[in-house]
Formats: C-alpha cells, sequence, structure tokens
C-alpha cells in the first residue's frame, strides 16, 4: 500500500483529488510504502459492570519510497480512476465498517447498561416506513416512562422477509407485574400485557404485538450475551439500508457512559506477549467468553464478563 503526503502539511488528511491537486499547484508530494510492522498495538475497552474488551493489532510501518514526482502524478491518477469505476463496491466497504463500528458501539452499550431483558416490538400489518417506524418507537418510550420511570433501552431496527419493520430492544429492570393505571383498585397485572397495550396505542390500525423474551430465550442469558444478540442485526441492516439511515437507537439513562476511546495499553513485541497482556487484565470475578486471532496472526480480541454469582474463577 502506498501513502502519498503533503510534505508542505505532512499531517494533514487529504483525498487524493486533494493531493493531486497540491501537487499541480506545485506542493512537494512524498510517497510511504506500508509493511508488516513486528510490534502489536494493545488497547481496552474497561466498559464496567465488569466487563472487559481488549484487542492487539499488528502496527503497520511507513517506509519511504523512492518515487519520481511525474510517477507520484500517474498513481494518483490511477487511484481516482479505479475510485470512479468501483463506486459502488467501494460504497458497500464503506458500510460495512461504519457498521462494524456500531456494533461495537450496541454492545458496549449494552454491557455498560446491564440489559437483562429483550423486547421486540412487532406490527401486524405490513409497515415498511422506517420513518413512521422511529416515531412510533419514539412515542412508546414516552408512554412507557409514564408507567416506568426509569425505563431505558438501545434498539436495532430489523426489516422482516414480508417488508415490515420490528424493533428489538435490550433493556433492563422490567418487572413481572406492574400496576392497571385504568383500574381505580390499582390492580397488578403481567408486566407484558401493559406494555403490549401501549404499543398497540402507539399504532393504532397498524395493529402491534410484543415479544417479551426474558423468560425464554435470554432466560439465563448474560448482559454479553444479549448484546451480541441485538447488535447482531446491525450489520445485514447498515448493508441494506441507505446512507445515513441510522439502524439503532437508544432512550434514556443508560447509567455509567461508555468510554468512547480505548485506552492504550502500549506495543507487544509479539502475538504472544500481547495475549498475555490481555488475559493478564481479566481477574477471578471474570470469565472470557471470547478469545479470538485471526488466520494471519495479524489481531486478537479477547472479552470477558462477570462469572455467575457464587462463581469464582481457578487460576
Amino acid at each position: 500500500m502506498l501513502r502519498i503526503v503533503d510534505e508542505s502539511r505532512p499531517g494533514a488528511k487529504l483525498s487524493p483529488a486533494d493531493l493531486l491537486a497540491a501537487f499541480h499547484a506545485g506542493k512537494p508530494l512524498a510517497a510511504f510504502r506500508s509493511a508488516p510492522g513486528s510490534q502489536y498495538k494493545v488497547k481496552a475497552w474497561d466498559i464496567g459492570n465488569g466487563h472487559l474488551e481488549v484487542t492487539a493489532a499488528r502496527v503497520t510501518e511507513w517506509h519511504e519510497a523512492d518515487m519520481e514526482p511525474t510517477a507520484i502524478e500517474g498513481y494518483l491518477e490511477c487511484v481516482l480512476k479505479d475510485r470512479e469505476d468501483r463506486a459502488a463496491e467501494l460504497r458497500a466497504k464503506h458500510a460495512e465498517q461504519a457498521a462494524r463500528r456500531a456494533k461495537r458501539q450496541v454492545r458496549q452499550l449494552c454491557k455498560a447498561a446491564g440489559v437483562d431483558t429483550l423486547l421486540t416490538l412487532t406490527y401486524r400489518a405490513n409497515m415498511g416506513d422506517l420513518d413512521a417506524c422511529k416515531r412510533h418507537l419514539k412515542e412508546f418510550n414516552r408512554r412507557m416512562l409514564r408507567v416506568l420511570p426509569d425505563f431505558f433501552f438501545i434498539a436495532a431496527f430489523e426489516r422482516q422477509e414480508r417488508g415490515a419493520w420490528h424493533v428489538h430492544l435490550a433493556t433492563k429492570r422490567i418487572p413481572k407485574g406492574m400496576t392497571d393505571r385504568n383500574d381505580a383498585n390499582g390492580v397488578q397485572v403481567k408486566s407484558y400485557e401493559v406494555i403490549r397495550r401501549i404499543w398497540r396505542s402507539v399504532v393504532g390500525d397498524l395493529g402491534g404485538n410484543i415479544d417479551v423474551a426474558r423468560r425464554k430465550y435470554t432466560s439465563g442469558k448474560t448482559a454479553a450475551q444479549i448484546a451480541s444478540y441485538i447488535a447482531g442485526y446491525i450489520v445485514k441492516e447498515f448493508a441494506e439500508g441507505e446512507k445515513w439511515s441510522n439502524r439503532w437507537t437508544k432512550f434514556g439513562d443508560l447509567g455509567r457512559e461508555i468510554v468512547r476511546e480505548p485506552q492504550v495499553l502500549g506495543y507487544a513485541d509479539s502475538m504472544l506477549d500481547a495475549i498475555e497482556i490481555a488475559y493478564a487484565l481479566t481477574n477471578n470475578t471474570q470469565g472470557v467468553v471470547v478469545s479470538r486471532m485471526d488466520k494471519w496472526a495479524d489481531w486478537f480480541t479477547l472479552h470477558a464478563e462477570p462469572l455467575p454469582r457464587g462463581v469464582t474463577r481457578l487460576c
């Protein structure tokens, strides 16, 4: 891989078109060629609630290439032509990269919030308007706060095969029963009945239903497992969505804010050293649920989560 730099602005991030314009304006350009480095950069996210994520990636070293100015000009022209020819492919690649970032953010939000329940909001009608679905979700949240003042959720939108949208919500602290606000005697009813009534009151003639998965699919699931489940919808929906069309959202007080930028722990001289650093960050109250390395040993990731109550890891 080549990187072209405007030597008059070495720290500036310039597009190939900007660099070509700089060349034609007489600015000095330099070319650098990438090579796999021998060290690994180790980063960690302390997400809270006992959750930890660590990554290690091989660093890329850049060495100045001996290229004539006309060769640099020709290279930039080829890059621009290639981007024009592969515009659709590049848009798909950028959408996938955005989806991975969104997936990580959704996963970390769920972990930090300590979610324990998965709700799915559906339509009986074939409701294919995503903007309307988002408006319904916003109103659903407003009405839910009347009965559960601390209600919050992280939501992912999914389109069914028939074209209708439905919404997966990861949330917490849904009680088994709620007071029926329409009953003067304050009768307790099952919480999912109240939630269903609220959702149906929002969507009206479109018809609505809910699934409360706390005692079914997600029964006994950890926050990390629910997080992985709901984050799994992100990549597919990003790839199929329009540009800048958000495929997830959040409402309410999620508690501890996510540290958006990870802590850089330093550089390891080998992948083995990087893996040792990652495992050393865990403690006896955590279990490693993800430990994965690519086949070229260029990157490694580790996810740790709290062990079940009363269980201590043996070292």
